[in-house]
């Protein structure tokens, strides 16, 4: 799994994390990670593998303070050969599946950058709505980018 992060990140122009931001991660902090993730209901880690190879990551997380905790987000990552078949809707909608049979999750949120169409037109298609906007949130090669907030009830 550690490999098919810093491929997924290689052509992700629209992923907040960078490969050096995992060159900066050691095995004990990623081991730490899970068991943080094994120990809490409101998280999951979602992967999407195909012939052996990991293709896919999904995290989510709820609210950390009891008022939040019903809502929590998400980040997705695909390689970019997987793109466009599927695995991006596979993932939220196994996030969802698990969300439903959550007793504490009933919303679930992302951000995701303006100009990321195809992700847009997923999101929407599985009805979730734009909530709001961070304007020039991203800034990437001195361009800036606004984080669009989008949510679903589960």
């Amino acid at each position: 799994m550690l490999s098919a992060a810093p491929k997924a990140l290689v052509d992700a122009p629209y992923m907040l994390s960078t490969v050096e931001d995992l060159a900066k991660l050691n095995l004990e902090d990623i081991k730490k990670e899970l068991e943080y993730y094994s120990a809490n209901p409101n998280y999951i880690k979602l992967v999407a593998e195909f012939e052996n190879e990991v293709v896919g990551v999904m995290d989510f997380k709820n609210g950390n303070k009891e008022k939040i905790a019903h809502q929590g987000s998400f980040a997705m990552t695909v390689l970019p050969q997987y793109r466009n078949h599927g695995v991006g809707r596979a993932l939220i909608e196994s996030l969802l599946t698990w969300a439903r049979n959550n007793e504490t999750i009933e919303k679930i949120c992302l951000e995701v950058m303006e100009d990321n169409h195809g992700a847009i037109k997923l999101y929407k298609s599985l009805n979730f709505v734009e909530e709001g906007r961070k304007a020039k949130a991203v800034k990437m090669k001195g361009q800036y980018q606004d984080l669009i907030m989008m949510a679903l009830f589960v």
